[in-house]
């Protein structure tokens, strides 16, 4: 309809231009256009027509002219038809431009809608309430709610658009949908398939049969997926040497009365090639024997396409960090069918060193630009370098203020410049937070927090937060400047209010810190704090204390110095897959740093990830901790260690270290901790975890029948196991998990529980 109405409105001017001679008793073509009108406009704006009237008042009459500024003001997409009249007058020509307005969208509304809330299938319409009517949108906006349907395994969806005209030229949409039968992927079948078997290509495969427990998005057929799905099992193939293996297109079979779609591979897996001779060239910049050192493939074992691509790929990185951005590795890869082998030869075109143009930053509506830039690794004018890339990436997504980050490479304005557009997507950064939480140790926790970890767009953290408990209470109030006028220099300053109750007795700390920090390198970061607090402990039942416990009691003022070196190479901080963090301090509390007591302790904490295949993770933590008062004197009660609940999960406090008369638990000076963890997502949201504790809290004061006065004595450890899962739900990130002892004694419990979830961000 919209080519015919265009092409008969420009008909129109052709069969006047072709007939002027004829007509020219009627209409003189040859007089300038004296006036232009537009006419039959009711919403669209006729200055914003006139915009598209490229033919003025003035000028000679052109037909070409005239034909294209009806072009022009059809494909605005506002009128139904665009008429060209002309009328003749003494002193010049009259062209009136008649458009024919189409309809307005007064209302769109869905019936039958049951799955998806309309307001979500309002969103992927083209059509829009109080946009002009474009009827042949209709037909994406059917494909577009189909699709969606599709995705929750309606695959019968039907849909059938009501346009009915109201007053005041408007239309209201009524979308009619029936979405019939829900329908899951009831098996997926392999046939042709002897190498691999049929459990290894499902674990592959995104699209899973609907299975015993069915899940939101489990089972649902998905043409696109199952498309991918094809090429990942060819993938799997090639990396096994069965370079000419063959997917066909599946074959689907539906199961209407049962509500199920089966779905058929069938697989041409081909010979097995291996790989034979591997060769290179070197160049001006590296040596052949330095190219194929690169190279993972070893001869004579299955040729595996994964491992020689990623092979390219360090090659590539190999050159992009000197600067060759455009380096283009050549691969001369030769069949031999009759030996069922692969020859490689490789051979690189470095081209030109490539130095970095203008980079520019979208997309931080919140985000200062000097946060983002402070963290990046390469600057305009240097030579480009591909690692120096990955590392700026890495750091912006560390900020935690940014859900992506995307770093895109284009032409600058020289032939050896590369320019880079940065585009990060924000997140909220914001916290409040209202948890509960439970263990065995402390029963319910209690705690509230207001956070904002990019403050005003500038990077600062504020925290205003308090947690309570049978045997904690808590309230700090801290604000950190991480990067001091862009410089790798931190400061940061806070308030609290600690009060540990260990059933015999209770420990109060009120006080603030200051704190200046300074990076030391690209991943190694010094900080130095200064603690001034009160404390005050007090015996609960002074009938069951001690001698030792009476000797604690009073008021002191603490001034305590605390450097601390941090070394973390891990690749994203909030979910790591591999890395390390290591962390070493070192606290010295003294009279000239105008306190009342004098001690020291050291303590070292490092954390390593190790990237499984599957997406697995394996992590291991090992924790040191070591106290000793000076000067002849004891060390504080209240600053000795404690072990359990959160970091030895099948624990709880008192079943862990030095206990007191009445069998609670008083800590020691020091303490070794072991932690094995093995983590997997199931989803974006959902991830669980298998765990292995192995510590001991040491001392030399009180029931030492659990632990031992030997410091660091590994023969004499507690250790548990046990799974754990974490899920985000509307009321935030929730934690579970179960411990078992391994080495139970008499009077205590086989098993702890740990439950903890809340917070919202904003």
């Amino acid at each position: 309809m919209r080519g015919y109405v265009l092409l008969r409105s420009i008909l129109f001017i052709s069969i006047c231009s072709f007939l002027s001679p004829h007509l020219s008793q009627a209409i003189d073509f040859s007089k300038k256009i004296k006036e232009i009108r537009v006419a039959g406009s009711r919403r669209a704006n006729s200055r914003t027509i006139r915009f598209y009237i490229h033919s003025k008042p003035g000028e000679p009459y052109s037909v070409r002219k005239t034909r294209e500024d009806i072009r022009r003001i059809y494909d605005l997409g506002y009128f139904d038809d665009v008429e060209l009249s002309i009328d003749e007058e003494e002193d010049g020509l009259i062209l009136t431009y008649r458009v024919t307005e189409k309809p307005f969208v007064r209302s769109l509304t869905f019936d039958g809608v049951k799955d998806i809330p309309p307001k979500d299938l309002e969103i992927i319409l083209l059509i829009k309430k109080g946009t002009y009517f474009q009827k042949h949108l209709l037909t994406k906006d059917i494909t577009h709610i189909k699709r969606k349907y599709r995705k929750r395994g309606f695959y019968f969806t039907e849909v059938t658009p009501v346009v009915i005209p109201v007053e005041n030229y408007q239309v209201d949409i009524i979308y009619h949908v029936e979405e019939n039968r829900k329908i899951k992927i009831g098996k997926i079948y392999f046939r042709g398939n002897k190498f691999l078997k049929d459990f290894q290509l499902r674990e592959i495969m995104e699209t899973k049969e609907v299975g015993f427990f069915p899940t939101a998005n489990k089972g649902n057929y998905d043409r696109e997926i199952l498309k991918t799905d094809r090429l990942r099992i060819e993938a799997k193939y090639r990396d096994f040497g069965f370079i000419k293996a063959r997917i066909d297109k599946p074959r689907i079979e539906i199961d209407r009365e049962n509500g199920l779609i089966h779905v058929y591979f069938f697989i041409n897996e081909g010979d097995q090639f291996s790989v034979g001779k591997i060769s290179s060239e070197g160049d001006k910049i590296f040596s052949a024997e330095e190219i194929r050192n690169k190279v993972t493939l070893k001869e004579g074992e299955p040729f595996n396409q994964s491992a020689f691509r990623q092979s390219v790929f360090k090659i590539t990185e190999m050159y992009t960090n000197m600067g060759y951005a455009y380096a283009n590795v050549v691969r001369k890869v030769e069949e031999h069918p009759d030996t069922k082998t692969i020859d490689i030869h490789l051979k690189v075109e470095p081209g030109d060193k490539i130095y970095i143009g203008r980079i520019t930053i979208t997309g931080n509506e919140k985000t200062h630009d000097n946060v983002i830039r402070r963290e990046f690794r390469i600057h305009e004018g240097e030579l480009f370098q591909g690692s120096k890339m990955i590392r700026t990436r890495q750091r912006i997504g560390n900020t935690g203020f940014f859900e992506n980050v995307e770093i895109d490479q284009t032409s600058g304005s020289e032939p050896d410049l590369i320019d880079l557009n940065v585009r990060v997507s924000e997140k909220p950064t914001g916290n409040i937070r209202f948890g509960i939480g439970f263990n065995t140790s402390d029963n319910l926790t209690f705690n509230a927090a207001i956070s904002e970890n990019n403050l005003l767009g500038t990077g600062r953290r504020l925290t205003l937060s308090a947690e309570n408990s049978s045997i904690r209470n808590e309230f700090v109030l801290s604000l950190e400047e991480p990067r001091f006028r862009d410089r790798d220099i931190s400061l940061s300053f806070s308030l609290f209010s600690r009060v540990r109750n260990l059933f015999t007795y209770t420990s109060h700390d009120q006080g603030g810190s200051v704190g200046i920090g300074r990076s030391l390198g690209e991943f190694a970061f010094m900080k130095l704090r200064y603690e001034l607090q009160n404390n005050s402990v007090t015996i609960n039942d002074l009938f069951t204390a001690g001698s030792f416990l009476r000797s604690q009691t009073g008021r002191n003022v603490i001034g305590m110095l605390t450097p601390t070196y941090i070394v973390d190479t891990r690749d994203d901080f909030t979910f790591p897959r591999e890395g390390f963090r290591a962390t070493t301090s070192a606290t010295l509390a003294a009279t000239y740093l105008g306190g009342e007591l004098d001690f020291y302790k050291l303590v070292f904490n490092g954390s390593k990830y190790f990237p499984l295949p599957k997406e697995f993770v394996f992590q291991i933590h090992t924790e040191i901790r070591f106290a000793e008062g000076l000067k002849n004197k004891e060390l504080p009660l209240f600053e000795n260690f404690l072990l359990g609940t959160a970091r030895m999960r099948g624990f709880r406090f008192d079943e862990v270290g030095p206990l007191d008369d009445s069998g609670q638990a008083i800590g020691g000076d020091s303490s070794l901790l072991f932690n094995l963890s093995l983590n997997y997502p199931f989803s974006s949201g959902i991830s669980g975890f298998l765990f292995y504790d192995r510590g001991q809290v040491y001392g030399t004061e009180g029931d030492l029948s659990r632990t031992t006065s030997n410091r660091f004595d590994l023969s004499n450890m507690r250790h548990d196991y046990g799974f754990g899962v974490r899920f985000n739900s509307p009321m935030g990130r929730i934690n579970l998990s179960w411990g078992f002892k391994l080495d139970r004694k008499e009077g205590e419990s086989p098993t702890e529980f740990q439950l903890g979830f809340g917070g919202v961000e904003f």
